[in-house]
């Protein structure tokens, strides 16, 4: 691979996407030590992006301008200062086009799925995970440029402080002892798992002593008051709308499992490794799934039964696939994956 002096990864959204292409960051790091790598991204996400020595300097992308001329200008002359040699639009859309051609850099490169005309920016690299994960697929751009690509890393910002900060609000509100963080919603309705069904689920783990804390955005909320009313156990806490993107992360750092659909902060367990179930069934998780490479023995999946999602048709658009997935079956997992845990520790 050359050795590209100035770096810009386009990858402005959305949460599980920007999570996606962190091992691409890292593989260009460890090809380009000395390197400035830039990121352009929507601010809502920059949080779980890292500094120094990933990232030299963070650009953020108002998506609301992206349409206006006079926006284009100024990108142009914000970018321009940095003399890119290379981008890589990891997005692949229009949105992340505009951002390449205003960029200067030099080469432009992104990887083959480049969609509603980002093809005319930017030069899909295939290689030869075309078909495999997305995260494989981002980093066929390295390995097309002659770069290594040794391991699946996640570099992400160190959250220690935050993480104190959390167990701090945890014991004020009464906690005591761990707890499993659970984020009951998704983005789609499609893939999420009935809300019923999570309210018998949670009684039967706080019917043993451990404790729940449900995460998610402010969209969770209504489904956080709704399980607390049902459940009624002091050792449900809703933290739903309740915390920023690096407290959500903390707070998913400190559980001692990870439970959800298919959704933002499942890639946030992911990347930081932590012992994790999924429940998938309109997404393929061969290719939008919790993802590890090699070191992949943290993540346990649940498929419906009734999933015909592929790497090639990666939705499935019914809205009952989520609920074959039953109690019992994510029972039998949890309870397998605790004994895990519990060995391991």
């Amino acid at each position: 691979m050359k050795e590209y002096q100035n770096i810009l990864i386009i990858k402005m959204s959305s949460l599980g996407d920007v999570l996606h292409a962190l091992p691409t960051l890292y593989a260009l790091r460890e090809n380009c030590p000395k390197a400035r790598i830039v990121w352009a991204v929507h601010e809502n996400f920059s949080a779980v992006l890292p500094g120094k020595p990933y990232i030299d300097d963070i650009v953020y992308i108002d998506k609301k301008r992206l349409k206006s001329l006079l926006y284009w200008r100024e990108l142009r002359h914000t970018l321009h200062a940095y003399h890119f040699d290379v981008s890589f639009d990891l997005q692949g859309l229009a949105k992340s086009a505009i951002v390449a051609w205003n960029s200067g850099a030099e080469e432009k490169y992104g990887y083959w799925e480049m969609r509603e005309g980002s093809f005319l920016v930017s030069k899909g690299l295939k290689g030869s995970h075309q078909y495999d994960h997305v995260i494989e697929r981002y980093l066929d751009t390295v390995r097309v440029l002659g770069g290594k690509v040794d391991a699946i890393e996640f570099p992400l910002p160190n959250i220690s402080a935050v993480q104190s900060v959390m167990k701090q609000r945890l014991y004020a509100d009464g906690m005591k002892g761990d707890y499993i963080a659970i984020v009951p919603g998704a983005r789609w309705t499609v893939k999420e798992w009935p809300l019923a069904y999570w309210q018998e689920f949670i009684h039967r783990i706080t019917d043993t002593g451990m404790n729940v804390v449900l995460l998610g955005s402010k969209d969770d909320t209504e489904k956080g008051r709704e399980i607390i009313e049902h459940i009624s156990s002091s050792r449900v806490f809703d933290y739903t709308g309740k915390t920023n993107l690096k407290e959500l992360m903390a707070a998913i750092a400190n559980a001692r499992l990870y439970i959800s659909a298919d959704t933002g902060p499942l890639h946030i367990a992911n990347a930081l490794k932590k012992e994790l179930i999924a429940l998938f069934g309109p997404t393929c998780p061969d290719r939008t799934g919790p993802y590890g490479g090699a070191d992949s023995s943290y993540i346990h999946m649940l498929i419906s039964p009734t999933s015909k999602a592929t790497p090639t048709q990666p939705l499935v658009n019914d809205p009952q696939c989520m609920a074959q997935i039953t109690v019992d079956m994510l029972w039998d997992v949890y309870t397998t994956v605790c004994k895990k845990v519990k060995r391991d520790d």
